[in-house]
């Protein structure tokens, strides 16, 4: 059971927490996912231990039809600061009934933003992430 041939599209946001973010996106890719980072602006944003990440594709890019999941990693200092343009492509993918996964904080932003999210695809925090990946690779890899 793997993810290749799977595309999967996280979200970075200032303050992220490390675990939260990293984990998902290194478990994908090693399992032959194609993950794209998608981030609030054009530029960096910072974890909260201040180590840098840089979104390699802009929202407008994203094609939901092209999209098998989306992973929203939390942050250490509350509910994260979507940008405009991720919380538009949030409300997109969920119309489009792409399977959502958040961790942390992550998941109230998208209770508040899509009012849902299936109990089964929330981590609570950066312990339960290796379950959490273990319920997407079953969800995508069949």
């Amino acid at each position: 059971m793997t993810l290749s041939n799977r595309s999967i599209v996280v979200f970075a946001f200032d303050g992220y927490q490390e675990l939260e973010f990293w984990y998902p996106v290194l478990r994908a890719r090693e399992e032959g996912a194609e993950v794209k980072v998608v981030g609030p602006g054009d530029g960096p944003c910072e974890s909260h231990l201040g180590y840098p990440i840089l979104g390699d594709t802009v929202p407008d890019e994203v094609v939901s039809e092209d999209v098998d999941a989306l992973v929203v990693p939390g942050t250490v200092t509350g509910r994260p600061a979507a940008s405009d343009e991720q919380v538009t492509l949030l409300r997109r993918l969920r119309a489009a009934e792409v399977p959502i996964f958040a961790s942390g904080s992550g998941a109230h932003l998208v209770r508040e933003l899509v009012l849902d999210v299936d109990p089964d695809r929330v981590a609570v925090d950066a312990d339960a992430l290796p379950s959490l990946f273990t319920r997407l690779r079953t969800e995508l890899a069949g």
